[in-house]
């Protein structure tokens, strides 16, 4: 604040000059007072400040001690700095900052490591966020946790990462538990199945009319057996861990051609037409990618006309994937409810479609969520039915608070 002072005539004795010289020392006097009264107001703002900041700062670190999590965070080239008093509390141990780039790496789960260091590459790269699971040393031998990390971006740059580590022992031995239960119960279903399964190959040796009934019977065992298959992954979504996923080398533009030549087989009759653009190699579940493809290809042979066109191209650093078909559009009003459980379609062209239980959508809308992916529909009549599903080329399993 700038200070006016005495402007007037200094040899100036008569009572206006000293009236005048008076005035402007008052003022020149109060604004000193104000201006004092302002820097003292924000000393005091800036201590309560930094009282706030020291008083945060300790909340937030009680939260992690008490919410089992390690805090870290990392430079924009992705070395990691770990809190060290998270740390100790969490795992027992000192950390090791020896080697600041993939120092941190000696405590996780050998058999975890590579998967880590790639994905953390891959988000570093990216600059993604970070979510993966693996197994941490700790005093009580190796615990399964979850690391997030988001970056914090200024001025379009990233300036650092923040990230945690949360332990998800207990959620995991719950999801193993349910596993083993789903598990026990898919193979009691499964034994009597194959045991009808087998006698039926055994009369199909056998003159007609032994042999078309032996037909009929493994044609209701497969049918059977493709819902135990969709009644254990409704179960595995409804308990809360999700379709489970395994990641690995997958090239889905060969398993897209794989897939739709065995529909073609089944449906000799149908016209349908797969078109692969780019190179498709990449990380996912080759088993659930390829009951993604075989489930969306079955629903448009049961539900649509021909033709039925499925296209996988590669998009930047995704996959898009789409199925059209022709035929009578969905509803509007049913188009919100078309991934959800036992939702069947309407006006069923195939033999045998109405015996399913309404569960491939559904199964797929996981399968594809599990991938971090995304899943839409749209139907007209001048345009066909078309599901569209885009995810991560190199696909990282999604968690599940």
């Amino acid at each position: 604040m700038e200070l006016t002072g005495y402007s007037g005539d200094p040899d100036d004795t008569s009572s206006d000059g000293r009236e005048r010289l008076l005035m402007q020392m008052r003022a020149a006097n109060e604004q000193l007072v104000l201006a004092t009264l302002r820097a003292e107001a924000l000393a005091e703002a800036a201590e309560a400040a930094r009282d706030d900041a020291v008083y945060n700062e300790a909340r937030f670190r009680a939260l992690a001690a008490t919410a089992a999590t390690v805090i870290w965070t990392a430079d924009p080239g992705g070395h990691v700095t770990v809190d060290g008093e998270s740390w100790e509390l969490f795992t027992g141990t000192r950390f090791d900052a020896s080697d600041p780039v993939w120092g941190w790496l000696v405590a996780i789960h050998p058999d975890d490591r590579a998967a880590v260091r790639d994905a953390w590459a891959r988000a570093v790269s990216a600059c993604h966020p970070y979510v993966w699971e693996h197994r941490l040393a700790t005093r009580d031998g190796y615990s399964s946790v979850v690391s997030r990390a988001v970056p914090i971006v200024v001025a379009g740059c990233v300036r650092e990462w923040i990230g945690m580590m949360t332990d998800i022992t207990d959620r995991v031995r719950i999801e193993e538990a349910k596993e083993q239960f789903i598990g026990i119960l898919g193979h009691d279903l499964r034994n009597p199945l194959a045991a009808i399964s087998l006698g039926a190959e055994m009369f199909r040796a056998l003159p007609e009319p032994y042999a078309r009934v032996a037909r009929q019977v493994l044609r209701s065992a497969h049918r059977m057996d493709v819902m135990i298959r969709d009644i254990m992954d409704f179960t595995r979504g409804r308990l809360g861990g999700g379709i489970p996923v395994t990641m690995g080398p997958c090239d889905l533009g060969v398993l897209a051609c794989e897939v739709t030549d065995e529909i073609r087989q089944a449906h000799p009759s149908r016209d349908i037409v797969c078109e692969v653009t780019g190179d498709l190699a990449g990380t996912s579940d080759t088993a659930r990618s390829e009951q993604v493809f075989s489930n969306l290809l079955g629903n448009a042979v049961a539900h649509g006309a021909d033709p039925i066109r499925m296209t996988v191209v590669v998009a930047g650093d995704s996959v898009l994937i789409s199925v059209i078909n022709r035929g009578t559009p969905i509803p509007e009003h049913m188009l919100p409810r078309l991934f959800e459980p036992f939702s069947r379609g309407h006006g069923s062209r195939a033999r045998g479609a109405s015996q399913g239980l309404g569960l491939g959508l559904y199964i797929v809308h996981e399968i594809v969520t599990a991938h971090g992916g995304t899943i839409a529909v749209t139907s007209s009549e001048t345009d066909g039915t078309e599901v569209v599903i885009r995810w991560p080329l190199h696909a990282t399993p999604r968690t599940r608070s």
